[in-house]
């Protein structure tokens, strides 16, 4: 019997353009577990030499954003722009000597988090404004009420999900596979809006996200993301890397949730190519 084909509600979506600026760059002071207090470069601004496919790990900073920094400095808009932009869509500076160039929304934390060209980073400054164009809030496979996506672009989706199994689940690409205990801070906050950070610190955790990279797509097991995030075993959820780890515990590696279901509706296939710059291009 041949299995049904997937299908998106993308066609009744909204696409908006949202204005935003490049965050200025702050200066973290954190706590390490053993008391030590060490000042380091924080998130914000406009990240150099970083790309989507470089090692998340290893970096002498604190929640290191990589590529630029998007918030806008009206509330109101800041929770639209924070909301409504999803991993996939696109990015356009609109003034400054990079006026013009294209990016891609990859990531969410206290901002919105998109990559350019390293020749275009070099060339845009904290302060510059960017448009958003939003498309992606209300993303929904036909026929999966329990499956629910959330910062995800019907562009990004038709890429993760490669088909169904004979079983008719849904066939998902991911690079890793982690615990629940991996889970970290985030857990309780609005998913739609910030990221979960990934205990990566200890063994045996530590072995297993070493590797991971900036755009990786990965799922953590035993977690429920459909209206806020929690614990609830036999659920899983997968996600992107985002942003770097700090010294304080429990603050890992940054994780944007892309979508979440029941386990039985999901068959993840592990692959090195599940990462945004590969599968955004």
């Amino acid at each position: 019997m041949a299995t049904k084909a997937i299908v998106l509600n993308a066609g009744r979506l909204v696409r908006t353009r949202l204005s935003a600026i490049i965050q200025p760059t702050r200066a973290n002071a954190a706590v390490a577990p053993d008391g030590r207090l060490q000042v380091r470069p924080g998130q914000g601004g406009v990240a150099l030499g970083i790309a989507l496919g470089s090692p998340a790990g290893g970096w002498v900073a604190d929640h290191l954003e990589p590529g630029v920094s998007l918030i806008h400095p009206e509330p109101a808009a800041n929770g639209a722009l924070q909301t409504l932009a999803c991993a996939g869509n696109r990015v356009t500076m609109v003034d400054g000597p990079a006026a013009g160039a294209e990016g891609v929304v990859f990531g969410k934390h206290g901002a919105v988090l998109a990559m350019f060209a390293a020749t275009d980073l070099a060339r845009i400054a904290p302060g510059e404004s960017a448009v958003v164009v939003t498309e992606g809030v209300g993303l929904a496979v036909e026929g999966e009420p329990d499956f629910a996506c959330h910062s995800c672009s019907p562009r990004l989706l038709e890429r993760l999900l490669v088909g169904r199994d004979p079983r008719d689940r849904l066939r998902v690409l991911i690079r890793r596979v982690l615990p629940a205990e991996t889970a970290a801070a985030g857990i309780g906050m609005p998913v739609w809006r910030f990221n979960m950070d990934l205990h990566v610190d200890q063994e045996p955790l530590a072995e297993l996200t070493r590797d991971l990279r900036f755009g990786d797509i990965v799922a953590v097991q035993d977690q429920d993301h459909r209206f806020g995030r929690q614990y609830r075993k036999g659920w899983l959820c997968v996600g992107v890397i985002a942003h770097g780890v700090s010294i304080a515990g429990g603050h890992g590696f940054g994780f944007m949730t892309l979508l979440t279901a029941p386990g039985d509706r999901i068959v993840l296939e592990q692959t090195d190519d599940a990462a945004l710059g590969r599968l955004l291009g």
